[in-house]
């Protein structure tokens, strides 16, 4: 795609000699066949052969062959001195001369060879039968039977001199019969070892100094030290551009390439862990860790969990980190974090060999994976212990399996996608709902391209579907009330985008910085610009390749839905969350710009148009300054698209760094206050009691004080006084207990809400007061149970 020079391959022979002539310096005759109106032997067409093809000091001779329509049967001799060592890869093949034959005589002896006959016969492709040149021509013929093409070449013979009034032939070029004859094929490139790992390690090393400078901030985010940001941002980069420079130098092959991106994969993994070394933080991660701890202590599958319903009927993930936690005796955390890793590399490892599979091209696959580790939950919510994580390696192995399948790999690729299938099936149900959307998108493109119509690639859409279906409706039923309140949240966040009124329970929304905005801005717009680029290429050539438009059209769909990240509130969540499957097509499209160098602003063509003229043929082949602007512009894009994820994912950027507690901020709510209050509860509140607080209340008290949370209470808090329409609020809810953090009333939340559906969110203007906060230990029904000097621990009732 793209412009690009005329290789020699498509040159005409006379230009591709001429090029090569000029690169250095060198002896090369080129000798074709003569026309017959050529070969009348006389004088002026010997002179007219021989003529110089260049200037003076260049040995070369073209010699022209009758212009017919049969193949170019030019051949190149190149006559040197005594054979030399060369180097590898040159494909110069030398024919030493025969000896003079060896011909008995009256006295039973050999004839011998005349000095200075160095003769070499070479057969032609069939043509036109030569007439005798002249005495003086390179070329002479003998008599032939009908049909031999045979043609006799005769180098010009060795100098003589004059020695005692002799003539005598120079015995040092006598003696050199040496001819070499190059073929008029490509020079292959030196044969890569298939564990040729380049500068990987080199430039692997270099990534692992940011991870040491990322551990080195997040210890000076916890000692709130002034440079830990600006050490976090020359971190991230130093851990991500080098990898990026690399495989955009398109010098890195498959081995190299892959372990580049395997590499990148680890290291930012490593930042992620780094984060929290010692326990999981976020809620989700907390669920989960409560799913594979009963797993463990009983040894069944579904236990009620009540941190996380559905996750019951999805165990995928629960039962491989309760299998590794039994096996080797590691913690549940430990187990969990070695589970997720495997699982996020395994992921990358299948998104390489997909995108390797389906472009023939390491820096292709290399380009799409490090584009893809610029999605906004990539570092964070793609690899933490989550079963989403679980469920995305056999995502993309349906994928790849699907692809081998439908280009000749047989029933087995046919299996392993049905495998693919069913095990993302049992991890996780968005993923499974992506599966689906993804294998059936596929087998439209191929519907709509390929003649005859390929009905039999509808087969395992059609599969996946039957599965997801039947495993939703006969087992996990409970998903489809659990995925009712984000499908409010993203309709919500629909009429908001499109200038509809915003809905009561999604609130005001608090703008978003305007450097933040600006960097997320850049990097979506250098990423649409990219997207109609491809788009105009492939419309313009009329490509007819399936998987590229099925990139194309996901690409259109990432775009629809990243819209939602500029909404406040829930924007980034909903648009991290579908960006984790919409950022994949979207990858292989900036892929395809960046390394085939899709012209982003075309030459006008012979009629004057610009935005219509017809891309040249073949793919463009960049090198020199214009290969390395393309790296620089290239890696500054994709490291753009970093800091904007980082800025716009997971975590906010209010908690990018470990640090003190921050209200209502996820990972930075956890603290050993809130889990002791937690572990108190586990060991003395029954296992049916109902539990309320804030969100990172709510989330501890169900993982690890093992309570059935109620999250609804934000109107139990914000009342000044408790009067009978909170008491009956409370009763609605069947709420027993409520948890309640004082440090609620020092600062506002992070997140723009204290407490999940929160009825303030997004117009909190002040913390809590005391008067709300100290209103329970007024309330002669309200009994105080527990108190760590910050949280304490009421009972709704009687005790």
């Amino acid at each position: 795609m793209g412009d690009q020079p005329t290789s020699d391959r498509k040159r005409a022979p006379e230009e591709a000699t001429a090029k090569t002539a000029e690169s250095r310096p060198d002896e090369t005759v080129v000798i074709t066949r003569l026309a017959p109106e050529e070969r009348d032997g006389s004088e002026e067409a010997t002179q007219k052969l021989a003529e110089p093809a260049k200037s003076s000091g260049d040995e070369t001779v073209v010699i022209r062959p009758p212009k017919t329509p049969s193949a170019d049967d030019t051949v190149v001799i190149r006559a040197t001195g005594p054979s030399k060592k060369r180097p590898a890869g040159d494909d110069t093949v030398i024919i030493r001369l025969p000896q003079a034959p060896k011909r008995p005589t009256a006295t039973g002896g050999a004839r011998k060879r005349p000095a200075g006959d160095d003769t070499v016969v070479i057969r032609l492709p069939g043509g036109p039968k030569p007439r005798t040149p002249g005495p003086n021509a390179l070329s002479t013929a003998r008599k032939r039977a009908a049909g031999d093409d045979t043609v006799i070449i005769r180098l010009p013979q060795a100098p003589k001199k004059k020695v005692a009034g002799r003539v005598v032939v120079d015995k040092k070029v006598a003696h050199d019969e040496t001819v070499i004859i190059r073929l008029p094929a490509e020079a292959k490139p030196e044969p890569r070892t298939a564990l040729d790992f380049g500068w990987a390690p080199w430039v692997i090393a270099v990534s692992t100094l940011g991870v040491v400078l990322m551990a080195l901030a997040y210890a000076g985010g916890r000692a709130v030290a002034p440079w830990a940001m600006s050490a976090y941002w020359a971190g991230q980069i130093i851990v991500f551009s080098p990898v990026v420079f690399r495989l955009l130098s398109r010098l890195a092959g498959v081995a190299e390439s892959f372990v580049l991106v395997m590499g990148l994969a680890l290291n930012q993994y490593m930042l992620k862990w780094m984060y929290s070394p010692d326990q999981f933080r976020f809620p989700d991660e907390l669920q989960h860790w409560l799913a594979t701890t009963l797993i463990t202590e009983s040894g069944d599958l579904f236990r009620q969990n009540n941190a996380l319903p559905p996750a019951v009927h999805f165990p995928g993930l629960a039962e491989m980190g309760a299998g590794l936690a039994l096996l080797t005796g590691l913690p549940v955390t430990a187990a969990g974090t070695i589970v997720a890793g495997v699982a996020h590399l395994i992921f990358v490892g299948l998104l390489f060999a997909t995108v390797l599979r389906a472009s023939n091209s390491p820096a292709m696959a290399g380009v799409a994976c490090v584009t893809y580790a610029t999605a906004m939950h990539y570092l964070f919510f793609n690899s933490m212990f989550l079963y989403q994580t679980a469920a995305l390696p056999f995502f993309m192995l349906a994928v790849w399996a699907y692809r081998r399948w439908r280009t000749g790999g047989g029933r087995k690729f046919f299996a392993l996608a049905v495998v693919g299938i069913a095990m993302t099936t049992v991890s996780h149900h968005v993923t499974a709902f992506a599966l689906v959307a993804t294998l059936l998108l596929l087998a439209l493109a191929e519907l709509a391209l390929e003649r005859p119509r390929p009905w039999e690639t509808l087969i395992l859409p059609a599969v996946a579907l039957a599965v997801v279906c039947c495993w939703i409706g006969f087992v996990a039923q409970d998903v489809i009330a659990y995925l009712e309140a984000p499908v409010e949240r993203l309709a919500a966040s629909l009429n908001q985008m499109f200038g509809g009124a915003a809905s009561e329970e999604a609130g005001a929304t608090k703008p978003v910085p305007l450097v933040q905005l600006a960097v997320q801005g850049m990097g979506l717009l250098g990423l649409l610009v990219l997207f109609l680029a491809v788009a105009r290429d492939m419309i313009l050539r009329k490509d007819r390749d399936t998987w590229r438009w099925a990139a194309l059209a996901g690409g259109a769909v990432f775009f629809a839905g990243n819209g939602a990240r500029f909404l406040g509130t829930n924007g980034p969540e909903i648009a991290g969350r579908l960006s984790t499957f919409t950022y994949i097509p979207m990858s292989i499209i900036a892929a395809i710009a960046i390394v085939y160098a899709v012209q982003i602003i075309p030459a006008k063509d012979a009629d004057g148009r610009r935005w219509l003229s017809v891309p040249p043929p073949g793919v463009a082949v960049t090198t020199g300054r214009r290969l390395a602007g393309q790296v620089y512009i290239g890696t500054a894009l994709i490291t753009l698209l970093m800091i904007g994820a980082r800025t716009g994912g997971w975590p906010p950027v209010s908690a990018l760094l470990p640090g003190p507690y921050l209200a209502a901020a996820y990972e930075r709510s956890v603290d050993s206050f809130g889990v002791d209050a937690a572990r108190w509860q586990e060991r003395t509140l029954p296992r049916e009691a109902r539990v309320g607080g804030d969100i990172t209340a709510v989330a501890l008290s169900s993982t690890y004080g093992r309570i059935d949370p109620v999250r609804e209470v934000g109107e139990l808090f914000y009342a000044t006084s408790w009067t009978s329409a909170e008491d009956q609020r409370a009763q609605e809810l069947a709420v027993n207990y409520l948890v309640v953090d004082e440090r609620l009333g020092d600062m506002l939340p992070s997140n723009d809400a204290y407490f999940q559906d929160d009825p303030m969110a997004g117009r909190i203007t002040e913390p809590l007061s005391e008067t709300q906060l100290g209103k329970f230990d007024q309330v002669n029904s309200i009994s105080r149970l527990y108190d760590n000097g910050t949280v304490r621990i009421y009972q709704m009732g009687p005790s």
